[in-house]
């Protein structure tokens, strides 16, 4: 089965079966739409719409996420920079892509990225390349070269998973991340004593170390609430909306613009 997919992915490109879609993140002071979050999905012809966790793994093992990686950033700038169109005179939303270790690795990404950064244009940090606390640590003075590269070129940067791996706080002050995403784990923790006394001690970091601070998994209008007391200024979760089309997101903008001018 593996053999399979490894082979297929290959194809699925050419066959333009790898689309993305795209999850609110809002604002949590006017339940604003801020940016989204691109996420790949794979349109298989026998086996459906398959996440990234079915396919990532395969392509990080054969190098073809360098490729898929390039379409990704392609494709979320593209849009990103419809979406500012169609919003002139109000606050320019950022996209979010994923990148992997593989693409991180690779000088290629600097160019990949400047070349991406030049065609489609975006408002300055408002492109953002998201990557884990495991994947930084893992060569964090390559990582750190890397990703001020990255920044000076005019890409936001997003630590993902915050909290989940073995992060150095005395790296996290060298990396020049202007974001931190909150894993979902802290936000639904159980013990609703103890989950406030954690966030609130991240987000008081981010905001020391001069970052913005996203918390991923808010599923209730009490955890929006909640987030919000605690200082977070942005949250995504399927309360806020569930991956969906780049016209549904165009459509999700548009009814936010028409709302906040009533």
């Amino acid at each position: 089965d593996r053999l399979t997919l490894e082979s297929e992915l290959r194809r699925a490109l050419a066959r333009d079966e790898i689309t993305m879609l795209y999850q609110p993140i809002v604002r949590l002071e006017d339940r604003s739409i801020a940016g989204f979050e691109a996420l790949m999905r794979w349109h298989h012809p026998k086996l459906g719409r398959l996440p990234p966790a079915e396919f990532i793994a395969i392509a990080e093992e054969t190098g073809l996420i360098v490729e898929l990686g390039l379409f990704g950033l392609e494709r979320a700038a593209r849009q990103l920079v419809e979406w500012q169109r169609s919003m002139r005179g109000i606050e320019p939303i950022f996209a979010s892509v994923n990148v992997s270790s593989r693409q991180l690795l690779r000088h290629d990404l600097i160019q990949d990225l400047r070349s991406v950064l030049a065609r489609a244009a975006p408002a300055r940090g408002t492109l953002k390349l998201e990557l884990t606390e495991s994947l930084v640590m893992e060569n964090p003075e390559h990582a750190a070269q890397m990703l001020q590269r990255i920044r000076d070129l005019g890409a936001g940067l997003a630590l993902d998973d915050f909290g989940t791996g073995h992060s150095s706080l005395a790296y996290l002050q060298r990396f020049p991340f202007d974001t931190i995403k909150i894993d979902q784990s802290f936000v639904r923790a159980p013990a609703k004593g103890k989950r406030p006394v954690i966030l609130r001690s991240i987000i008081a970091l981010a905001h020391d170390l001069g970052m913005e601070v996203v918390a991923e998994g808010a599923e209730t209008e009490a955890d929006a609430a909640e987030l919000f007391q605690l200082g977070c200024q942005y949250a995504q979760g399927y309360f806020f909306g569930e991956p969906m089309t780049a016209r549904e997101a165009q459509q999700l903008i548009a009814a936010h613009a028409y709302e906040a001018a009533q």
